[in-house]
């Protein structure tokens, strides 16, 4: 893992993104594609939930409430696979350089159908929260988002709004769905492998899905260190927190990068929230 170029630097300020080609090797690619397809065809106990500081309602680790669109919720619970992602060396250099002290929040796939419409505009920050200082980049939210499949035009894409993590005008309300028609408006394209890096201030959607393929993606959300705590987010700190059964098997990067999660620790008899040292019930 080396240092980012100053040319990556300069387009993520401009642009608000940035695209890395060919970042993930293919076979890591085809197991993650695996795990997905997997979770999508199965029911999950989310019996472990509960206990979680701050977390209500139904927490949904399979999300069927979108049509045409199933998205699984909580990755590393569900194989150890996705633990692969989770501080991995093409991508931690971009994560420190543009947040400053990264923590690994949300996680969660993506797949779209034939037929899922597209989304509405919108962004995890704002605009004014986007910031540079003495040339160091600083984003409280930077998402990573992983292409495990084409991504190609008609296949549900990203769009994206380049350059809007600085603007100081919101949309015309005509313009309140995703479309190429938006005024400076782009489709992200790519293959499986390809990640796209962006920060949460950006204005960004998903387009229509009209290809018959399967389009899956990962998403990797991370905060700054001051903003890691299920107070901030809570209602969706049940797909936030990895009980330290599952961080157990972590790298020291990868515990570091989820290190907040050391201070968010349920009811001890919630399945898998033991931690290794407890004695036995």
């Amino acid at each position: 893992m080396g240092e980012i170029s100053e040319a990556d630097k300069f387009l993520f300020d401009i642009q608000g993104y940035l695209i890395l080609r060919g970042a993930i090797d293919r076979d890591l690619v085809d197991a993650l594609d695996q795990a997905v397809v997997e979770n999508e065809a199965i029911e999950h106990d989310e019996s472990w939930a509960e206990g979680i500081p701050g977390v209500r309602g139904t927490h949904f680790i399979r999300d069927l409430n979108i049509e045409n669109q199933v998205r699984l919720n909580g990755l590393p619970r569900l194989d150890q696979v996705f633990d692969k992602l989770i501080a991995h060396p093409a991508i931690m250099s971009y994560l420190e350089a543009f947040i400053g002290e990264p923590q690994l929040v949300n996680t969660w796939s993506i797949s779209k159908y034939e037929g899922r419409a597209a989304t509405g505009w919108h962004n995890g920050i704002k605009a004014d929260e986007y910031l540079v200082r003495n040339g160091e980049i600083y984003s409280p939210m930077v998402n990573v988002v992983t292409m495990l499949t084409e991504n190609h035009p008609g296949d549900g894409c990203f769009c994206v709004i380049p350059g809007s993590h600085k603007r100081n005008l919101d949309l015309a309300p005509e313009w309140k769905t995703a479309g190429l028609e938006t005024p400076g408006a782009v489709e992200i394209t790519g293959d499986p492998g390809d990640v796209m890096i962006f920060t949460e201030a950006l204005t960004h959607a998903g387009s229509d899905k009209t290809t018959k393929r399967r389009r899956t993606t990962l998403q990797y959300n991370h905060v700054h260190r001051s903003r890691a705590c299920p107070m901030w987010d809570s209602h969706n700190a049940r797909h936030y927190w990895m009980p330290p059964s599952i961080r157990a098997r972590f790298s020291p990067e990868q515990k570091a990068l989820t290190h907040w999660m050391d201070y968010a620790t349920p009811d001890r008899s919630i399945s898998g929230s033991e931690r290794i040292d407890d004695p036995p019930a």
